[in-house]
C-alpha cells in the first residue's frame, strides 16, 4: 500500500458524523425548490449552480433564510428569488475587484517607499542586519527572513536568477525583496523599521501615525487576502480589525464599524487620496457599485447613515 492509499485508509478509519452525500446539479436545484426558493427559470439556475459552487454560493443564501434556530431552518423567506441571491453574489464579486485592485496600488506604493527610504539610510543589503532595523525584535528579524528566503526558493522570477548568476550571491537588494516578499511579509518589515524610516514612509498620510498605520497596515492585508481567495466580503466581520485614529472626525464616526469591510473602504480611500492616487477612481466606483445593486443592504458591511457627507467620502 503506498502513501496515498494509507492516507485514504488513515482517514477512513476515523470517527466521522459527516453525513451529507455528493448531489449533481439537478438535485441541488430541487433542494433549492424543496426549500422555497422562487425559481422562474430552471435552466438559468442549473446553469449557475454548474459555474458556482452550491457551498460558495449557500453563504449568500442566510439573509433570505429563516433563522437557524427556528423551526423553518434553511427554508426562504417568502417571495425569495434565486435573482435575490445570485445579485448579492455579484455585487459581493464586483466589490473585491474594486477592493483588490485599489489594495494593489497601495500595496505597490508601500514597497517602493520602503526600499526606497531602507536603501537611503542603509544601502542595498542593510536589512540582512538587524541592528539597522529594531534589535529588540529578534523573533520577528528571524520569521522575516525566513519568510523572505521561503520566497526566493518559490519565486521563479527571472531577475532572481540573473542577480545569482551575474553577482554570485543570493542575497537580495532591499528593493528586490520588496517585491518578492507577501503583503504580510511586507508589513512585518515595515514594523522593523527604524521609527525616523517609518515616518518617513508614511509621511504623506496626514496625522496618521506609525501605530495606527501599522494596524491598517495588518488589516489591509487580510482584506486583500480574502480578495485574492474569492471569499465573501458583504456583512462579513474582519478577523483583523482596524484601529480608529484619535481626533479624527472622519473615523470617528466609523469607530462601530472598525471590523466591518466599509471602515476597510474608507482606510483605503483616505490613503488613496493622501498619496495622490486618483486615476483609478476608487470611491466613484464604490458609489457606483452600490447605485447598480440599491437592493443590497449596505449597513451590514458597517456603513453609516449619510455615509456620503463623510469628509472622505463627500464629492468635492
Amino acid at each position: 500500500m503506498n502513501n496515498l492509499q494509507e492516507q485514504l485508509q488513515s482517514l477512513k478509519n476515523q470517527e466521522n458524523t459527516y453525513q451529507k452525500e455528493h448531489k449533481t446539479f439537478e438535485e441541488q436545484l430541487e433542494l433549492l425548490k424543496q426549500r422555497d426558493l422562487v425559481i422562474s427559470n430552471p435552466q438559468y439556475v442549473l446553469t449557475k449552480l454548474q459555474h458556482i459552487n452550491y457551498y460558495r454560493l449557500s453563504a449568500y443564501f442566510l439573509p433570505f433564510q429563516y433563522p437557524k434556530n427556528s423551526e423553518n431552518k434553511n427554508k426562504f423567506l417568502p417571495d425569495t428569488t434565486f435573482e435575490n441571491i445570485i445579485k448579492l453574489y455579484y455585487f459581493d464579486t464586483e466589490l473585491r475587484k474594486i477592493i483588490f485592485e485599489a489594495i494593489e496600488v497601495i500595496e505597490i506604493y508601500l514597497r517602493t517607499q520602503i526600499a526606497y527610504h531602507h536603501a537611503k539610510a542603509y544601502d542595498a543589503f542593510g536589512y540582512l542586519d538587524i541592528s539597522t532595523l529594531r534589535e529588540n525584535k529578534q523573533i520577528e528579524f528571524d520569521e522575516l527572513h525566513k519568510d523572505i528566503l521561503k520566497e526566493k526558493e518559490r519565486s521563479k522570477e527571472v531577475f532572481i536568477r540573473h542577480f545569482k548568476n551575474k553577482y554570485n550571491t543570493t542575497d537580495l537588494p532591499i528593493w528586490t525583496v520588496v517585491e518578492i516578499i507577501s503583503f504580510g511579509s511586507l508589513s512585518k518589515l515595515f514594523m522593523l523599521l527604524q521609527e525616523k524610516e517609518q515616518n518617513e514612509v508614511i509621511s504623506s498620510m496626514g496625522e496618521i501615525n506609525k501605530v495606527v498605520f501599522f494596524k491598517w497596515f495588518k488589516a489591509l492585508s487580510s482584506v486583500r487576502n480574502a480578495c485574492a481567495h474569492h471569499s465573501r466580503l458583504w456583512n462579513k466581520t474582519l478577523g483583523v480589525s482596524f484601529e480608529v485614529p484619535r481626533k479624527n472626525e472622519s473615523f470617528e464616526e466609523l469607530s462601530n464599524s472598525k471590523n466591518k469591510i466599509f471602515f476597510a473602504l474608507t482606510v483605503i480611500e483616505y490613503i488613496l487620496t493622501c498619496i495622490g492616487e486618483d486615476e483609478i477612481e476608487f470611491k466613484a466606483k464604490i458609489k457606483s457599485l452600490i447605485k447598480k445593486y440599491p437592493e443590497v443592504d449596505i449597513e451590514k458591511m458597517g456603513f453609516i447613515k449619510n455615509w456620503e457627507n463623510n469628509p472622505i467620502w463627500r464629492d468635492e
